[in-house]
């Protein structure tokens, strides 16, 4: 009889221990599983009256085998129970990069420090064509960087909000996001002449493709003033993607952007022109109206691509110190273990060729009114973890006459999952 009981206490904990252990808990297994032990109680039932006519003991039953998922190992039970817990409609990615960084600036003294980057996305589709995402990112509110020195102390690092947007896929060709997104527009050769590369602006942005041709518009919200007109870029942005002989990819566009009412008003994020010039009051001279063309081409004459690329800029608002451009070539591509990349840039900003705040935070020690070389080379050490270093040889204040060097030495080891 105790035997029959342990059946009946099996046979009823693996019902209630089936959702738990990530085994399937819909109604026809409950069903079977109630019907075992019915029939197991009718069962004892007999033999206990069998056991009352003979005066003898009833047979052992013999006792169900356990669920499977007892069986089985720990780990594979709590994967289970995690991709259970998780809606398909979910995804989350993140990314680690620990730097080591040495600065060498003519007139300054040499400069060592560490520096993590940590960022973490999640993003779901609500809706069939609709998805919605949110990234947290160290680095507190610097809108150009999101790595964070360590220092002072071993105190807490600061993390915001990196990037919060929905995107409504209103066709096949036609798009819109809104919020704090990654940048809408192409950047040729993935190089950053006018936008740094963790720059996510905040406001509502369109793209469109069909066939060969693109065309990316924005309007993003800068800076909202209670007492004054807001300064609003407008953005566009039209380009023809295509295949020339033998299977090199090209792509070729022109952009135009509009900063309205900025000119006389303070330096965006904390006050620091970083290059562009200000009047007598520290606020913008010029305005900025930017007009771009760009070009890349990619080729494969091998097992590794070439692409080589063309960035110009012109501010159309400034009636000097107004151009900037950017050549650079890239060989290989770094997509798992074993692969690698190298690169070559040579760039010059002048001091209002684009407005400083957004541009690349690591060229130039940040903003315009430099030039000079990068070069860099990435290696996949394992899939997910990426070695890089960057070397920046540049020039910087040419345009105020305080021309000096600035050396810049990064090496990374970041870790992608």
């Amino acid at each position: 009889m105790r035997s029959t009981f342990a059946a009946i206490a099996v046979a009823a904990v693996a019902a209630f221990a089936a959702p738990v252990l990530g085994q399937p808990s819909n109604s026809a297994e409950i069903a079977a599983i109630r019907a075992e032990i019915t029939a197991l109680s009718e069962r004892l039932e007999r033999l206990e009256q069998a056991s009352a006519v003979q005066g003898g003991a009833p047979a052992p039953v013999a006792s169900p085998a356990p669920p499977a998922a007892v069986t089985e190992a720990p780990r594979a039970v709590e994967t289970r129970v995690a991709a259970a817990a998780v809606p398909p409609n979910v995804r989350f990615s993140g990314d680690l990069r620990y730097r080591h960084e040495s600065i060498n600036e003519e007139g300054a003294a040499e400069r060592q420090r560490q520096r993590i980057r940590a960022r973490f996305g999640v993003t779901a589709d609500v809706a069939e064509n609709v998805r919605v995402g949110l990234t947290l990112a160290t680095g507190g509110d610097d809108p150009v960087s999101a790595n964070q020195s360590l220092d002072t102390g071993f105190s807490r690092k600061p993390i915001g909000v990196d990037r919060a947007f929905f995107t409504w896929a209103a066709t096949d060709e036609l798009s819109f996001t809104g919020g704090k997104m990654a940048n809408p527009f192409y950047r040729p050769g993935s190089h950053h002449l006018i936008y740094d590369n963790d720059l996510n602006p905040e406001g509502l942005a369109l793209r469109y493709a069909r066939g060969n041709w693109f065309a990316n518009y924005a309007g993003l919200w800068v800076e909202e003033r209670a007492a004054a007109d807001d300064s609003i870029m407008l953005g566009g942005q039209f380009g023809y993607r295509g295949m020339l002989n033998e299977g090199a990819r090209v792509t070729v566009g022109a952009s135009y952007f509009d900063y309205l009412d900025t000119q006389g008003q303070t330096p965006f994020w904390n006050g620091d022109a970083v290059g562009n010039r200000v009047d007598a009051a520290g606020n913008y001279l010029n305005d900025f109206n930017l007009a771009e063309l760009f070009g890349d081409v990619t080729f494969t004459p091998g097992e590794r691509p070439l692409t080589v690329f063309a960035d110009y800029v012109v501010n159309t608002e400034a009636d000097d110190l107004d151009t900037g451009f950017a050549l650079g070539a890239s060989l290989g591509e770094v997509t798992r273990a074993g692969t690698w990349k190298v690169g070559y840039v040579y760039q010059e900003l002048r001091s209002d060729a684009v407005l400083a705040t957004f541009t690349d935070s690591d060229w130039a020690g940040g903003g315009t009114d430099g030039k000079g070389h990068v070069v860099e080379f990435n290696y996949g050490f394992r899939d997910r973890l990426v070695f890089g270093f960057r070397y920046f040889l540049n020039d910087r204040g040419q345009d105020v006459g305080s021309e000096h060097d600035y050396n810049r030495l990064q090496a990374d080891v970041q870790f992608n999952y």
